[in-house]
């Protein structure tokens, strides 16, 4: 009966369901973006980076939890009119 080995470079691949990671200097890349401009919405955030010379492939909801995680998420709900003053 022979043994079966597995091959290193298979476990050097992520796991199936693991999804694609988001490198630490691209972090870096999103982290300045983020913290320039906190509330931009994550679709201006995603157009930058397109326009960016380096590729970066990351999606919504990955900028959408690294925002939550980095406490640089906008509040929620419409934008209030500075100063508090009403319509008239």
């Amino acid at each position: 009966m022979q043994i079966t080995q597995r091959n290193p470079v298979d476990n050097a691949r992520p796991e199936f369901c693991a999804g694609r990671k988001v490198s630490e200097t691209h972090k870096a890349l999103l982290w300045h973006l983020l913290n320039d401009d906190p509330t931009c919405p994550s679709r201006m955030v995603l157009h930058a980076i397109a326009e960016e010379q380096v590729q970066i492939s990351v999606t919504l909801r990955q900028i959408n939890r690294l925002r939550k995680a980095w406490g640089l998420h906008r509040g929620k709900g419409r934008p209030r009119r500075s100063g508090g003053q009403k319509k008239i």
